[in-house]
């Protein structure tokens, strides 16, 4: 049987919270580094996605920047964590680097932002960080986080406690469903475990977990994992943590999913991308997570130039600020898990609606989808019950479904069938195995002025999964959108209705 040494600081909470929640905090201390055990405020900076790469390095400047940004933040920034895939490990044509260009990856990586920032970093593992045979991460990362915890770290995911905060960081397994080599049973356990100590401590009042995928998708198909989700969720219901940080698939944003009654919440970030303009996600994707299950939630397809999330943590208040170097985009806080109330947001985009009769002197107009499909599928499009245009829906690499944009011209001699409130339509003659999502209408009016439809709240597919299985195809696009969010028709039979609307001018 093995004894734990009852911390002489726990003896007077014996009477008050019992032996059992005492022993199981001393466990959780004895197992747990420590870090610090004070009660002041802090703060720690959440970096997503960096992809380090040889030769130049550019991420490089983004870490410079942020750290010069949050020099002298308050309370002060104590650490860093950083969501996964720190480095690139690969060629321009997706091959992998070796180990030996992974490891100088990795190498420039820790030197630079333990350079820049002077604080201690901690790494979740994301899927470019395995290239090179997956062995180079290990040797290289785990004397990192063994130097900062004080104690040895021999597995890719782990935990310490801060202040009044527990902090966890996950493996996220890898690419495969099946015959992985993933223990994703034993990161349950551990998870399981830790939570359940760290809810037993009277110290602590907050835990964040990091890890690369996200539990859930929002708006990019195919960019998560089933097995690792279904081995983390059951343990944030029972346990509910302040919240999952993640990376992997470059958006930026946070949402709060209610499951079974239990509040998780995700925030996702991208450190390397950046766009110009922030494009709202629901504006151009359908979510991949109902809305009904959504009780807080906001996105971006990218992120700002040298994005991050600066988290505080104030006794029972916890403040997060989305920025993009000094300039602070976004605050929102939360003194419950789940229960967020935003503090500083940017104004609200109101679509441009469309005056009666203006369509009918549209210059251009585009519909747009989303498609995945195995093989080549030739369809026609109807507007409004009228044939105007063809597309050609081409093979396409898994990481790439529903991503890339396709897009259809109206003709001009055609646009006059547009109507503020539409009908498409595409026939599949050739009895394509395909789907199609993100859909809306886009229409250059006589002003110039453009507008859009809100985007389908849909994906629809040109089969029901039975029979692609039953034709021995491929299902990978059935498997990789929520049923709830899914839609499908006979084989052969035209895709839609899909009812496409432009935002309307209120009547005078």
């Amino acid at each position: 049987m093995a004894y734990v040494r009852l911390n002489p600081s726990l003896k007077p909470l014996l009477a008050r919270y019992g032996a059992v929640s005492i022993l199981l905090a001393a466990a959780c201390e004895a197992e747990v580094p420590t870090l610090s055990d004070s009660a002041r405020p802090f703060s720690f900076v959440v970096l997503g996605d960096l992809h380090f790469s040889r030769p130049e390095f550019t991420a490089s400047r983004v870490g410079s920047c942020i750290a010069e940004a949050v020099r002298d933040v308050q309370p002060a920034v104590a650490f860093v964590c950083q969501t996964g895939d720190l480095v690139h490990g690969e060629l321009p044509d997706h091959k992998q680097l070796n180990k030996e260009g992974v490891s100088e990856e990795l190498d420039f990586a820790i030197k630079s932002l333990t350079g820049q920032f002077g604080l201690p970093l901690f790494l979740a593992v994301g899927n470019h960080d395995k290239h090179g045979g997956g062995t180079a991460y290990p040797e290289r990362v785990f004397p990192l986080l063994s130097r900062e915890l004080g104690a040895p770290v021999t597995r890719l995911y782990y935990a310490f406690r801060y202040g009044n905060a527990c902090f966890v960081f996950l493996d996220y397994g890898d690419y495969s469903e099946t015959g992985t080599g993933m223990d994703y049973a034993a990161q349950r356990t551990f998870l399981e475990e830790t939570l359940s100590q760290a809810h037993a401590l009277p110290g602590v009042k907050h835990v964040f977990v990091f890890g690369h995928y996200p539990l859930w998708p929002v708006v990019r198909p195919g960019f998560g994992s089933r097995r690792f989700t279904d081995s983390v969720v059951p343990a944030l219901k029972q346990y509910p943590a302040d919240a999952y940080f993640c990376g992997h698939t470059h958006n930026t944003g946070a949402w709060v999913r209610r499951v079974e009654g239990v509040p998780i919440t995700q925030i996702k970030g991208v450190a390397m991308d950046h766009c110009a303009s922030l494009q709202p996600m629901a504006e151009l994707r359908t979510l991949l997570i109902p809305q009904a299950e959504l009780s807080y939630g906001w996105g971006y397809l990218s992120g700002p130039a040298n994005a991050f999330f600066l988290v505080s943590v104030d006794g029972a208040r916890v403040r997060v600020q989305f920025r993009s170097g000094c300039d602070v985009l976004r605050e929102f806080t939360w003194q419950e898990p789940g229960q967020v109330t935003d503090t500083v947001q940017p104004p609200p985009r109101q679509p441009v609606r469309v005056p009666e009769g203006a369509l009918r002197q549209a210059t251009a107009g585009t519909l747009i989808f989303t498609p995945w499909a195995e093989a080549r599928a030739d369809v026609n499009v109807l507007l409004n019950g009228e044939r105007v245009g063809q597309a050609r829906i081409e093979p396409m690499p898994r990481w790439a479904a529903f991503s890339s944009e396709a897009r259809v011209a109206i003709p001009r001699e055609k646009l006059k069938g547009l109507r503020l409130d539409n009908e498409v339509f595409l026939e599949n003659p050739g009895k394509g195995l395909f789907g199609i999502g993100n859909v809306r209408l886009e229409v250059t009016l006589a002003s110039g002025e453009t507008v859009r439809t809100p985007v389908l709240d849909s994906f629809l597919f040109s089969a029901e999964k039975a029979e692609a299985e039953a034709a021995r195809q491929a299902t990978y696009g059935w498997d990789i959108i929520p049923a709830a969010v899914r839609s499908a028709v006979t084989l052969g039979h035209p895709l839609g209705p899909m009812r496409l609307s432009f935002p309307k001018e209120a009547a005078r």
